[in-house]
Order: structure tokens, then sequence, then C-alpha cells
């Protein structure tokens, strides 16, 4: 009996010590799935934190026009020339921060479709802002990137590009699509840069766009109260207009330069009597039929004409 009770005991103690270890290997596993559970939780966390941050703000293009008022009742002209809402755009941080929030992977290749990609989803998330497109110039900058799908050489087009820059950003010496990793203002995705030099000076302070009265222009002749529009928004219709304007200092390319402008001032629905472009132009026209017209060119500066 005494035999047969040891062994009992024995084998009481063996299934008690089996049970511990068993159950000690369990409490072991429990906390390394724990601890890996709890580390992806966190990690998990950091990368979507991430994907509101860093590159985002060097993926999504420049809206190329200056932030709205948050605070405005009234309508602005837009830098296409069409009223918006003056709250519109919203600032490039807030465009940013939506276009991450709807967007777990935003295209950062440089290949043409992610290119459209990014200004597809960079609309989207200005609409979704409730603001329009037409307070922005992606619309244009875009559209010049989809008639790219057309063109055999795209490949060697899309070769001279930066990140975000489109083909009516290159033509108007402007490279500022990739602005937006600064937080780019102003008219800078119609084109900057260059544009700015090119485009010729309004030579008249522009007008009130909340105005609804008339008030006299530079050469003495009444103009809408809005009227003209300020000179980065006729930079801007001049580059998303024109694909390639003259830089030369010859009388054809000077001509050219001023016509265009007027033509983006018609464009952005005011009279070339509010500006003083039309005096000027024809002065230069004049030159046409005058032998000594490169003796005289050759004295002005870029966009200088005889008039001033």
């Amino acid at each position: 009996m005494y035999r047969r009770g040891v062994s009992s005991y024995r084998r009481g103690v063996s299934s008690r010590t089996r049970k511990l270890v068993i159950g000690g290997a369990a409490a072991a596993l429990l906390g390394s799935a724990l601890a890996v559970g709890t580390g992806m939780g966190q990690a998990a966390e950091q990368g979507n934190a991430g994907a509101s941050s860093g590159n985002i703000n060097a993926l999504v293009p420049a809206l190329g026009f200056s932030p709205g008022d948050p605070n405005a009742t009234a309508d602005r002209v837009g830098p296409t020339g069409v009223n918006v809402p003056g709250r519109c755009p919203p600032t490039q941080a807030q465009v940013n921060a939506q276009v991450a929030l709807k967007n777990a992977n935003l295209p950062s290749g440089t290949d043409l479709e992610s290119r459209i990609q990014r200004f597809e989803k960079t609309l989207s998330a200005i609409q979704d802002l409730k603001c329009p497109a037409s307070s922005t110039t992606l619309l244009g900058r875009l559209k010049s990137l989809t008639a790219l799908r057309g063109d055999a050489n795209r490949d060697d087009v899309l070769r001279g590009l930066g990140l975000n820059e489109t083909p009516a950003d290159k033509a108007a010496g402007a490279g500022s699509g990739d602005a937006a990793a600064g937080g780019a203002t102003g008219n800078a995705g119609a084109g900057s840069g260059n544009i700015n030099a090119l485009v010729p000076a309004l030579g008249f302070s522009p007008g009130d766009p909340n105005a609804t009265a008339d008030r006299v222009g530079p050469t003495g002749v009444n103009v809408p109260g809005r009227c003209p529009p300020t000179q980065a928004q006729v930079n801007a219709q001049v580059a998303l207009k024109n694909a390639n304007l003259p830089s030369g200092t010859d009388l054809e390319s000077r001509i050219q330069r001023f016509e265009k402008t007027l033509s983006a001032i018609q464009d952005l629905k005011c009279p070339a009597s509010s500006t003083t472009l039309l005096g000027r132009l024809k002065s230069l026209t004049a030159l046409r039929g005058n032998p000594n017209r490169d003796n005289i060119l050759r004295n002005l500066g870029l966009n200088e004409t005889p008039a001033g």
C-alpha cells in the first residue's frame, strides 16, 4: 500500500508539473503575440501618420493661385478669368491633407499616367473642399498632360519635366509644378519664373474685384471698376493660352508679347483701355516701316517701347 501511495503521489506531481510547464509556455506565447500585435499596431499608426505628411507635400501639384479668404462672402476673379468663391481655393496645406486622407497610395512615378493621376486626385480634393477647379490652374495644366497620351514623343517630353511640371509650365518657362513642397502660392502653377519677365506690365493699378461702378481708366475713358485684373492673373492667363511665348528682343517678338497680353486681358473680361498696353503696342507696330528700328530696339528693355 505504501508503494502504491508513493507511486500515486509521484503521478500527481508529474501531472501538475506538466500542466504548469504547458501553462507557462502558453503564457509566453500569448505574451509574444501581444507584443507583436502591439508593435504592429504602433507601426500601423505611425505609417498612417506618414501618409499625410512628408512625401505628400512633394507629390501634390501646386494649386497655381493664392488661397482665398475663409471669411469672404463675395466672389473674386479666379486665375482663368471666371468668378470663383472668395474663400477659394483652399490653402496648399489643406489640399495636401485632403489628398492624403483620401488616397492611401498616391502615385509617385514620373510616367505620364502617374502624373495625370496626381493632378486628378488633387482636383478631386479641391472639390471635396467645396471649391471649383477654376479657382486653380490645375485643369489647364492637366489638359497639357492628357494631350500627351497620343504623342509618340511623350517619353522624351516627360524626361525634360520635373515631378509635377507640365508641358504648359515648361512652355512658359515656369518649372513650378514641384513648388508644392513649399506650399506654392500666387500663380506658380500657371507659370512663374520667365513668364513674369515676358508679359508686359499692364500700366495701371488693378481694379477692385467687388466693384460695381465704373472708374476712369489710364487713357481717360471709363472702364469697369473691377478692371484691369492683377498682373499675376494676366500672367497666368497668358501662360495658360500660349505654349510658346516669344522671348526675343526683335520687333515681332515684342509685338506678339503685347498682342497675347491684350488677348489675355479680354479673356479676363476687361477692356484694353483699362491698361496702357494698346498705346505702347502701337508705338511698336509703328516701327515696322522704320529703317532705323534695329537701332531703336537696341536701346530698349525687353518689354520697353518707344512710348515707354
